[in-house]
């Protein structure tokens, strides 16, 4: 992707918010790189130089600016297989180029087209460097030991993350650490930045209405238990007034899923959305556009866990969202593991003591094979439509990480017996966070769309109709969905 050094000139001039994250400028005279909005004075144009990404100013030898933090900055839009290939190194920093070429099932040769392209710099380059930023950052705000930052920056030995370190930066990891001027603590906190509005009320609203007790807590934040790839522990969602950045806190008894934990709570707070894009197609409803101007901010919550989620899902069939929530917490409760408290010890840097909201461990598909469901006051149709679930996940794992298409998703999940079309775009739209996942049957969805609503004459439309009007909202027909929701409060 060629940049145009007029438009990126004008852009940074005038700070242009939707700019930010798509491109970066670096000061030839002063080696720092920015974002196109950071408030420090503007250099004159023969001095900079325009990157499509933070890696690619960095990978040039620019340093990131201590005002404007770019290697924060929320990211491009890339074509889809790009998108994936970034989750991935998010989650699994440690891949090579062969194997990231080999889980997008495409050559090498392909995947360097594409990364040289779209983003700059070969795909080794890249990867390099997204793990030397990774590790600064935590470096500099945490006081994790410099043999967990290697492990969970992709690094494949102490001593490769040593020379790299210094090799990019001039100075030693070590150095990187004392040179900071942020309080290091033990408890993890992690700074998620985003790009738009959030309406972080509306986001805990919805969540908290569905929370799964002793698992989750909301109040003025998102609390709850995790158990992640043998990592243990506890995490805090949270967000500064007036900053465009949620706060993670996190509690664990080991940091190697650290990168897989970042990518969830991303992904469950719809945080790389590009939501004025999204917003700007669905206000060409009308109906829509008197929703999105009221609630402002809203984006599509996601889940912890996809299981976790289709369990209350299929919990959540045809009964009350508060029903299904105390459902969710009698199996949490039957077949869920206690947490063990423990604080900071010998050889532990971390003190995981867990608030007293936070008691239990959702159950894994592992711990439920076997389980009857009984007792828990569901139906006996209902009981057996888990266990045959339970065992469809089992063997299905991959389906749930590799879906990009909720049509085809909706296809294969509806195969499973007492698995409909709501539970199956419901799970896509909350559960995946598949924007075009419509579940068009939902019945708060079709009162939203009902003609003379609350009145004798109220006419609801069809499924089909419903179908028919939704084309014009793809690809984003889940956020529809979430703006029907509300529309039916307001």
């Amino acid at each position: 992707m060629q940049l145009d050094p007029t438009i990126c000139n004008r852009a940074r001039l005038s700070r242009d918010e939707r700019f930010d994250g798509q491109f970066y400028t670096a000061v030839i005279t002063t080696g720092i790189y920015c974002r196109p909005t950071c408030p420090a004075g503007p250099a004159k144009e023969e001095n900079v130089r325009y990157y499509q990404s933070a890696t690619h100013a960095e990978f040039n030898g620019f340093q990131p600016c201590k005002r404007c933090k770019p290697e924060l900055a929320p990211g491009q839009k890339l074509p889809s297989i790009l998108d994936q290939a970034l989750e991935y190194l998010t989650y699994q920093p440690q891949l090579s180029v062969l194997q990231l070429a080999q889980k997008l099932a495409i050559s090498e040769r392909q995947l360097q087209r594409l990364f040289i392209e779209k983003i700059g710099l070969k795909p080794k380059q890249f990867i390099n460097q997204k793990r030397q930023i990774n590790a600064r950052n935590l470096l500099l705000t945490t006081s994790l030991q410099l043999n967990d930052i290697a492990i969970i920056s992709g690094f494949g030995s102490l001593r490769s993350f040593n020379e790299q370190i210094k090799a990019q930066y001039g100075i030693t990891p070590l150095a990187i650490r004392k040179s900071s001027k942020a309080k290091l603590t033990d408890n993890l906190s992690i700074k998620l930045n985003y790009k738009g509005e959030l309406n972080w009320p509306l986001m805990l609203d919805f969540l908290a209405n569905r929370k799964i007790p002793n698992i989750e807590f909301i109040e003025h934040s998102y609390q709850r238990t995790i158990n992640i790839d043998n990592s243990t522990g506890w995490l805090e969602v949270s967000k500064p007034t007036k900053q465009n950045y949620l706060l993670l806190n996190i509690n664990l008894d080991n940091y190697c899923a650290l990168p897989k934990v970042i990518y969830r709570i991303r992904k469950m707070f719809d945080l790389d959305c590009d939501l004025l894009s999204i917003q700007t197609q669905l206000k060409k409803d009308a109906d829509l556009a008197k929703v999105i101007d009221k609630v402002n901010g809203l984006r599509l919550p996601g889940c912890w866990d996809i299981f976790e989620f289709s369990i209350r899902a299929i919990l959540g069939q045809q009964i009350s969202v508060k029903a299904a929530t105390t459902l969710a917490g009698r199996i949490a409760e039957k077949y869920g593991t206690a947490v063990q408290s423990q604080g900071a010890s010998a050889g532990k840097t971390i003190d995981n003591t867990f608030p007293e909201q936070l008691s239990l461990y959702f159950p894994t598909y592992q711990q439920l094979l076997k389980a009857e469901f009984s007792d828990i006051g569901i139906t006996n149709t209902r009981q057996q439509t888990l266990k045959t679930w339970v065992n469809f996940y089992s063997e299905n794992i991959e389906l749930f990480a590799q879906a990009q298409d909720s049509d085809s998703f909706e296809q294969k999940l509806c195969q499973v017996k007492g698995i409909g079309p709501w539970t199956a775009n419901y799970l896509a739209m909350r559960g995946l966070g598949l924007p075009d996942a419509f579940p068009a049957a939902d019945l708060g969805i079709i009162k939203a769309l009902a003609k003379n609503k609350n009145t004798e004459d109220e006419q609801r439309p069809t499924t089909k109709e419903i179908l028919s009007r939704a084309e014009s909202w793809r690809p984003w027909r889940a956020y529809a969905a979430i703006y029907l929701w509300y529309s039916l409060s307001l």
